[in-house]
């Protein structure tokens, strides 16, 4: 060390191999943190002489970065697949108008277990975060699914309801794209918030069987929804019906151009389980279909099924009637034997 002029001069003369490190995370203040460090080794007024040192220095830095949660997703994003496909938020989602304006776009790459998963999009709704990703699994699957948890401003989201779906976009390629919609009561949306999304264990099915590949994919960032809050309108209801000892009170339509859903309140106790849908057509005549999305012992959550288009902006007024069908005990399938079970009602659009 005492022959070397400095630390510099003795790292610049010593080979690092980046493949022999581990890939990591970086979240988004750590990238602030290496940007910083990266800044201050520039100088305006470059010395050549220096830049293989420099270039030393900054090889060292990620290599040893690698090796922590700090340099992982800046080596993934470099060497991944992912980062040769991009997919539309809409077109994943299958809403035909441009929702581009509405998302937070992440595109933070994370590997693990030789799985590479892209988190590409966040959108907050009221009461909802909806995320998407790209996984890379090599190879070709059936259908797959991922376990997850979900913090906001630290605080785990516990108790909450969620439907998601997934397939693939390049089959020969192994590549899937995933969405889920999760039910997220009181999300801020008019300020940015710090949400951290634990992906783990990717379940996916071949030949019907199930199998599992062991991970733990780690995405952090911030978000807002301020841009869909103000295109939301909310329209108040006051609708109810009855299954057995529950009663349904439709209270709200709430519309924007990610959802359109309704939402209620459940009163009483039923010894069976309902799945509920909302069938009807618009002012244009176009066939209207609303879903049970979430439903607990007191509330529930309708959404706009699309089955030929995206919910028109041009209609006056909505009319739906109330058919429910009982989930089966035993086997949990769905049953397709609707019965309706309320009278016919009609929602009037004030935009």
């Amino acid at each position: 060390m005492k022959n070397s002029k400095n630390v510099y001069e003795l790292l610049n003369c010593t080979e690092f191999n980046i493949d022999d490190y581990d890939k990591v995370d970086l979240s988004d203040i750590e990238k602030k943190k290496l940007k910083g460090i990266i800044r201050r080794n520039i100088k305006k007024k470059h010395d050549f002489s220096k830049l293989a040192t420099i270039a030393a220095v900054l090889v060292l830095t990620f290599g040893v970065l690698s090796q922590t949660n700090i340099g992982r997703e800046v080596y993934a994003s470099a060497h991944s697949k992912l980062s040769e496909f991009s997919y539309s938020i809409s077109k994943g989602l299958g809403i035909k108008r441009n929702i581009e304006p509405y998302s937070n776009v992440i595109n933070q790459i994370v590997e693990d277990n030789g799985v590479e998963i892209k988190l590409t999009d966040v959108i907050i709704d009221k009461d909802e975060l909806i995320f998407t990703s790209l996984i890379n699994i090599g190879k070709t699957i059936e259908t797959s699914r991922l376990d997850y948890k979900i913090f906001i401003n630290g605080k785990k989201l516990n108790n909450y309801g969620a439907t998601g779906l997934s397939y693939a976009i390049d089959e020969n390629n192994g590549i899937y794209y995933h969405a889920y919609s999760v039910d997220a009561k009181g999300i801020e949306t008019k300020e940015n918030i710090d949400i951290k999304i634990v992906l783990y264990n990717l379940h996916y099915y071949h030949d019907s069987d199930e199998n599992e590949i062991k991970g733990e994919w780690v995405f952090e960032f911030e978000a807002n929804g301020t841009e869909l809050m103000k295109d939301t309108l909310a329209l108040p209801l006051e609708y109810k019906f009855f299954i057995d000892n529950e009663k349904y009170s439709l209270e709200e339509f709430r519309y924007n151009p990610v959802n359109q859903k309704i939402l209620g309140k459940v009163t009483g106790k039923s010894d069976d389980t309902y799945i509920i849908d909302l069938r009807g057509y618009d002012n244009l005549g176009n066939e209207v279909v609303f879903y049970m999305s979430s439903k607990s012992d007191k509330e529930i959550v309708l959404k706009y099924e699309d089955i030929n288009r995206d919910l028109s902006e041009d209609i006056s007024s909505i009319t739906l009637t109330p058919y429910a069908t009982i989930l089966p005990k035993a086997s949990g399938k769905m049953s397709n034997d609707y019965i309706q079970v309320g009278e016919e009602f009609t929602i009037y659009l004030d935009r």
